[in-house]
Parts: C-alpha cells; sequence; structure tokens
C-alpha cells in the first residue's frame, strides 16, 4: 500500500486523497466482495502520529457533498465523511469530470468504498470500509456543467492553498447531532487533471520522507 503527500512551501506535507479503482489495489478486501472491480475508491492517508485515532472510528455516519466559492467565481467541491467523531474532508475542483464519473457510480451501485492508508515506519497498513453511496441530486450538481472547460491552475493553486490553511479544520462543524468532533482530516483529492499543474518533485510517499 503506498499514499502520497504534497511538500508545501511550509515544509509541511499536505494528505493527498486518490480515486483508485477496486481492482488495482492489488488486494481483495471481504468488505468488495460482489462490488465490480472498476468501482473507484476515495483514499485517505493517515500519518503515523494520527493513526491512534481511527483506533476509534465507528458508530453513526454521515456523508455529505458541498461547494466553497473562491475568489474569481471558481468552485471547490467537498466531500465529508464522519463517522463518530471523525471527520473526513476531501477537496476538489468543482468541475473535475473524474469526480463526478465516480460519484455518479457510487450512486449507480450504491455503494462507496473508502481506503484510509496508515503510516507505520517505512511501509503502510490499510483500513478500509464501504459506506452506503450518494443518492438523489446533490446540492451542487447545477455546477458540474463546466466539466468541459479545461483544467486551470490557478484552481488547483487555491485548492491546495486551501487545504494547507487549515481553515477548513478550524470551521468545522459536527454532522451528527450530539456527537462532537474528535478530529478533522482534510485532504486534497488530486486526479490525473490536478496532477498536471503540481510540480512531482515536491510529491513524496513512504521511505523519501515523514508526514508532519
Amino acid at each position: 500500500m503506498q499514499a502520497s503527500f504534497i511538500l508545501s512551501t511550509t515544509s509541511e506535507f499536505l494528505p493527498i486523497g486518490k480515486l483508485e479503482t477496486l481492482q488495482s489495489l492489488g488486494v481483495q478486501f471481504e468488505q468488495a466482495r460482489g462490488l465490480p472491480g472498476n468501482l473507484p475508491v476515495l483514499t485517505c492517508p493517515i500519518s503515523e502520529e494520527q493513526k491512534h485515532l481511527l483506533e476509534s472510528l465507528g458508530g453513526k455516519s454521515v456523508l455529505g457533498f458541498g461547494c466553497i466559492n473562491l475568489f474569481g467565481g471558481s468552485k471547490l467541491k467537498t466531500i465529508r465523511f464522519q463517522m463518530g467523531g471523525l471527520q473526513f474532508y476531501w477537496v476538489a475542483d468543482m468541475v473535475d469530470p473524474e469526480v463526478w464519473a465516480a460519484i455518479d457510480m457510487w450512486r449507480t451501485v450504491g455503494r462507496m468504498p473508502l481506503l484510509f492508508r496508515i503510516e507505520n515506519g517505512e511501509d503502510w497498513d490499510a483500513k478500509f470500509c464501504v459506506i452506503g453511496g450518494p443518492t438523489g441530486t446533490l446540492s451542487n450538481e447545477a455546477f458540474r456543467n463546466g466539466a468541459n472547460r479545461g483544467p486551470s491552475a490557478t484552481t488547483v493553486t487555491q485548492l491546495l492553498r486551501l487545504v494547507s490553511s487549515g481553515i477548513l479544520e478550524e470551521q468545522a462543524t459536527t454532522d451528527i447531532e450530539g456527537v462532537p468532533l474528535r478530529h478533522v482530516f482534510v485532504n486534497a483529492l488530486v486526479t490525473k487533471r490536478v496532477s498536471q499543474f503540481i510540480d512531482q518533485s515536491k510529491v513524496v510517499g513512504p521511505g523519501e520522507r515523514k508526514y508532519v
């Protein structure tokens, strides 16, 4: 299992979430039995310092999709999953067709696989779960019509700056009434469309540098 981080200008590492197919993982998970091999899996890296938090992963859960307005008129999509007191954010380009295709497939299949890649020394462990997929029309569905536009380097830069700012963690509120947040994980959702604007020399993984 491998995961990646982006080295920011502040010498911190930004977690990178990705979309990968079940069949590309190289591991068969019991929870994935019966699901199509091309079903997208949403990944989230967990640092060694944070992995103890997943020991309490469980309880009531909720999935949500949101919109963030950027200066200049661009928009970002958020995918937010909360289970118990742990909340996970993925921030994506609103008009990224790869993200919309994944959402459409999760909605069609009715299931959404999540893979938490957990740092373990020079290696990675994995925690896999499958939740109910999105249903009905999403509130930000109207914005998907811009998916035919070319990708924007400015939007990607704003996306990465937002993820590194800590604002989403600071402003996060619980989505489960009566359950306070214990921790919020925020990831940049990097697809092929987005990765072309990222300096690959600043993308690191296991055996290279630690997440700090």
